[in-house]
């Protein structure tokens, strides 16, 4: 791993890492409450896929299944029935973009289940990788902003009142992030994601301020480096080696966190590494809590 770019190494807070699922977090070790609703906002594939099928694995009883590609969402739900024929499964084609969709989504849920337990937003765009901005199309560059940033906000706005209406329910939101925030030199600087990315991580901190009091337990996840679709289809040559961690790590990864409930709260408003050995992080919790690590802040 390089120290200035390769996000396959940065934020190793714990000594001991991993790539794949593994006994701590193992999401078939899960037997959540019934009933518990999951909403996964791009779910179609890879890691958003990956999600789905813990929480499948977990035993929630309903899972809504939500992306911009339904095609890829059907193959999700079908494979998640293989995982757990009990599960109810609700699709939904939803443009995270678009403040109507959304809304739409939210309704979706609130009249086919009538709760919210965990809301899951890994929807994401990269665009070609494009080192310098007075190169970068203001298409692309706009596009990473809606998707990434703006996108957030809409699935706050819309699934966050659910997830706080919901009588006994886990108040979970939850969105898949990147330590591709930090990045600003390298060949995977490609600002149009970087800079989204640490707006959408920015925008988790405010969430995590304005409702913890209402009860809402958010936190913010870097999958690990993933050879997903969207990596495959903009990821320089030069990075590839790194993107040897699994698709499934970071669902079974939140499943961890859900399964504590508010043994959890001290983790949220913080970028967490699906990587980390969680039993080296919990251990950390003093360190972590009294040096409030794990945000991004200016140093004077």
């Amino acid at each position: 791993m390089t120290t200035d770019w390769g996000t396959a190494g940065l934020g190793t807070f714990t000594s001991h890492s991993h790539t794949d699922v593994h006994l701590s977090i193992d999401p078939a070790t899960v037997s959540l409450p019934k009933p518990f609703v999951v909403c996964i906002v791009g779910a179609s594939r890879g890691i958003g896929a990956g999600v789905a099928y813990a929480y499948a694995k977990a035993s929630a009883s309903a899972l809504v299944l939500a992306s911009r590609r339904t095609s890829g969402l059907e193959a999700t739900a079908a494979k998640c029935k293989e995982i757990n024929p009990d599960v109810e499964i609700e699709v939904v084609e939803c443009d995270i973009t678009s403040a109507d969709s959304v809304s739409a989504l939210g309704n979706r849920v609130k009249n086919r289940f009538g709760r919210l337990d965990v809301a899951v937003v890994n929807s994401g765009y990269s665009g070609p990788v494009v080192l310098k901005l007075t190169e970068t199309d203001p298409a692309t560059f706009q596009q990473a902003s809606d998707v990434n940033y703006v996108g957030l906000f809409l699935c706050a706005k819309y699934l966050i009142p659910l997830l706080l209406g919901t009588e006994n329910g886990a108040k979970n939101f939850i969105t898949v992030s990147s330590f591709a925030a930090m990045i600003v030199r390298g060949p995977i600087a490609n600002a149009q994601y970087c800079v989204s990315k640490l707006a959408q991580l920015k925008l988790m901190e405010h969430v995590h301020e304005q409702f913890r009091g209402e009860g809402l337990l958010s936190w913010s996840v870097h999958p690990g480096a993933v050879n997903s679709e969207m990596a495959a289809e903009t990821t320089p040559e030069v990075f590839k080696p790194y993107l040897t961690d699994s698709s499934d790590l970071c669902g079974a990864f939140c499943t961890w966190l859900t399964r504590a409930g508010k043994e959890r709260d001290w983790l949220c408003g913080r970028l967490l590494n699906a990587k980390s050995n969680v039993g080296e992080l919990v251990e950390k919790k003093i360190e972590i809590v009294q040096k409030d690590l794990l945000k991004v802040k200016l140093s004077l």
